[in-house]
């Protein structure tokens, strides 16, 4: 709550005393993932977990405090660095015999560097400000995720599809991550390139 609450909160009120645009990074866990079709920035968010809260509670923050800000909500967020899904799903299947992933949970995996590089895109453009949604486009399981991911790296252990329920995780998940990107694409004429095309960009750099 402090990180993702509070925190933002406090920069929304310092960006107002001076006059700074804030560019906030949000997530697809506002939603509690019910919805049949992807969300749109306008549907009510209803969390299932406290990180999702939390998160909700930024957002609710920096529009409270009248600032100039752009939120960027995304999701399944991954990278050539750090702690995530991709590096993870590489190293257990070099170590396991066989990896079982859940196949019920559905989004557009997103690196990190197209939400950079999108980001920097809207930023020029001075009247940007508002609420926006910010993934790849298209969408699959991490299942399917975990099995293109194998098939880049070219790593044959098999992939067996589980249901949430099959996989203990300490915070529920929504079973639909998949976020409406038309928005962005209307204010400022950026939309970001499919997951599976995001996928592969990011790969070469991590196997090269």
């Amino acid at each position: 709550m402090q990180v993702n609450a509070i925190a933002p909160g406090i920069l929304a009120e310092e960006a107002k005393r001076l006059g700074a645009l804030l560019v906030h990074y949000s997530t697809d866990y506002v939603f509690d993932g019910s919805k049949k079709s992807p969300y749109k920035e306008e549907d009510a968010p209803k969390p299932l977990s406290v990180y999702g809260r939390s998160k909700l509670e930024g957002e609710q923050a920096i529009a409270a405090s009248k600032c100039r800000y752009l939120i960027f909500r995304t999701s399944w967020v991954y990278g050539s660095r750090g702690r995530n899904f991709l590096l993870t799903i590489l190293k257990a299947a070099r170590e396991k015999p066989e990896l079982r992933v859940v196949d019920d949970q559905f989004g557009a995996p997103t690196s990190s560097s197209a939400i950079a590089d999108a980001t920097a895109r809207v930023l020029p453009l001075r009247a940007a400000q508002g609420l926006y949604h910010m993934t790849a486009g298209g969408q699959t399981s991490w299942f399917g995720f975990a099995q293109t991911i194998l098939r880049n790296a070219a790593i044959s252990t098999p992939v067996l599809p589980i249901r949430s329920d099959q996989y203990p995780a300490k915070a529920t998940r929504p079973r639909n991550s998949v976020l409406d990107n038309a928005r962005l694409k209307q204010a400022f004429g950026v939309s970001l390139p499919g997951w599976e095309s995001q996928l592969e960009q990011v790969m070469g750099q991590v196997l090269r």
